[in-house]
């Protein structure tokens, strides 16, 4: 019998692109985990974790989503809440879906593409709910999905270029604050 620890940690290794991270469909690329002592070829990340993963007491782990290290690690979220943009909640924040235990964005996700558990075939990436060979509307390639590097505080800018916990990412730049009119809605 599977513990409810590891089914969470598999649960949020599928979310965070873990498929490709697990040898499965979709493939790693950035923000995929990557196993200690390693290093992701995204770059950005903590040392032996890949681009916006922190280490946390030698284990990787994506601050906005890890019920265990939400927004900080150590920071566990209470039995029944899950971790959606860095913050405890009872439901996912920033127009992300709650699949499971981990809130993803059904936009862009692979193993998510525009509903829980639809994934994308192996040569596709997931741009705007479904799966193609490549990114439309405005979004770019960030290893297997397709992100606004405008508004992504996991790719700001850039691929991989992850905004500190309580910044947003707004205009393609992490600040405190939002630029151009847009309001602040989770992170």
């Amino acid at each position: 019998m599977i513990s409810q620890a590891k089914a969470v940690r598999a649960v949020l290794v599928l979310a965070l692109g873990g498929a490709g991270a697990l040898g499965g469909a979709c493939g790693g690329g950035e923000g995929a985990l990557a196993p200690s002592g390693s290093s992701s070829s995204g770059g950005g990340g903590a040392p032996g974790c890949g681009a916006g993963l922190a280490d946390c007491g030698g284990k990787c782990a994506q601050l906005s989503v890890d019920p265990a290290n939400c927004g900080s690690c150590g920071n566990a979220c209470p039995e029944g809440q899950i971790c959606s943009t860095g913050k405890c909640a009872v439901a996912c924040l920033g127009g992300t879906t709650q699949c499971g235990t981990a809130c993803v964005d059904i936009e862009n996700n692979p193993q998510h593409c525009g509903g829980c558990n639809q994934g994308c075939a192996a040569s596709e990436v997931c741009s705007v709910g479904s799966g193609g060979m490549q990114c439309t509307g405005g979004t770019t390639k960030c290893g297997s999905s397709c992100t606004k590097t405008d508004l992504d505080p996991q790719n700001c800018g850039s691929c991989g270029n992850a905004c500190a916990p309580g910044e947003v990412c707004s205009a393609g730049a992490c600040g405190l604050l939002c630029a151009g009119g847009t309001t602040k809605c989770g992170s």
